[in-house]
């Protein structure tokens, strides 16, 4: 009330950037171990290149740790890489297939891609020039934020890459999978995909409008003509969006506890939250990830006011006697 200062959590080593007297944070840097298994490769030296590196050839030294396995630990700030394995300064390097789950492909390359998101990550040991599959089927949840969309339109569709058949529609504009209203100005639809890197975009009413993105956004890919959204389908996922923002809003499951009962949920006013637990705290984030009510009951049940948000859908953390949960609340 008095006093207005930063704020850090402290849960892990991590470097941190700032500007004076700018309250937010520039990045985050964590530390990421790459590991690789060269058997079968003739090499004197393994490097990791990549978009962090500016493709260097020989900036990032990977350590022989025996067996074949190779590894390097690197500083990374906060966002989104392409890179792949080499050895001898471009001699050789990983040959990956457009459409690999581990990959993306952009202006004709095919890559590894990372996402650095404030957290140390040590990689899974992958097999020089192989991309793991799994070659599972997995359900996956698409909800898009339409309250921003100015026109006019009747129906919302995803249109994309078909994979042995299946997936959205092969480009085919009003046949593609359609989203469902299911308020507050979210629309979704969940589809069963096969393990792939799909590339695909949210059009309206067929083609009679669509996103468009610009080479270098965020979670996409490019071919020079056209930049698409791209998803790793790889596990069972809820992942949000909204309209002609490519950035991928948070990628989680929302299944409600059974002791956890809200409604009504879409709301215009207010949810009322009920637990078997007492809930100590609540913390709502909007779809950018902006904090913007908290709470601390200690109660049962809460009625949470909704009067003065903006309509669309929230993401609610309620840390109970219990734990913690998710639930996925809609302002209408």
């Amino acid at each position: 009330g008095t006093n207005t200062n930063r704020y850090l959590q402290v849960d892990q080593d991590k470097t941190v950037n700032y500007v004076w007297n700018q309250s937010s944070s520039i990045s985050t840097q964590s530390y990421v171990t790459f590991s690789v298994d060269m058997s079968g490769q003739t090499f004197t030296q393994a490097y990791v290149s990549g978009s962090f590196n500016g493709w260097c050839g020989d900036c990032n030294a990977l350590t022989d740790m025996g067996s074949g396995i190779w590894q390097t630990t690197l500083p990374l700030d906060d966002g989104e890489y392409e890179y792949k394995f080499t050895y001898d300064n471009w001699t050789g390097q990983e040959t990956l297939t457009q459409g690999d789950v581990c990959s993306i492909t952009n202006y004709g390359n095919t890559n590894r891609r990372l996402e650095v998101a404030s957290n140390d990550m040590v990689l899974p040991t992958v097999v020089f020039g192989d991309c793991a599959s799994s070659g599972g089927t997995y359900d996956i949840t698409f909800n898009l934020d339409m309250n921003g969309y100015t026109g006019s339109f009747t129906n919302v569709q995803i249109n994309g890459e078909n994979y042995n058949n299946q997936g959205f529609g092969a480009w085919c504009g009003a046949c593609a999978p359609t989203l469902t209203d299911i308020g507050g100005g979210i629309y979704s639809v969940t589809l069963s995909l096969e393990e792939y890197a799909y590339q695909f975009k949210f059009t309206v009413d067929g083609w009679s409008d669509q996103e468009s993105f610009t080479p270098g956004d965020a979670m996409t890919a490019t071919d020079g003509t056209n930049t698409n959204r791209y998803l790793q389908v790889d596990q069972d996922k809820t992942v949000n969006y909204i309209w002609n923002q490519s950035s991928v809003l948070s990628v989680q499951s929302y299944d409600t506890p059974q002791k956890l009962k809200v409604y009504p949920n879409p709301t215009k006013n207010s949810w009322q939250l009920d637990s078997t637990q007492k809930i100590e705290s609540i913390e709502i984030y909007n779809l950018l990830g902006r904090k913007v009510k908290a709470l601390h009951p200690n109660s049962i049940q809460v009625n949470i006011d909704a009067s003065t948000f903006s309509n669309g859908l929230y993401i609610v953390n309620i840390k109970t006697d219990n734990g913690y949960n998710t639930l996925k609340l809609i302002k209408e």
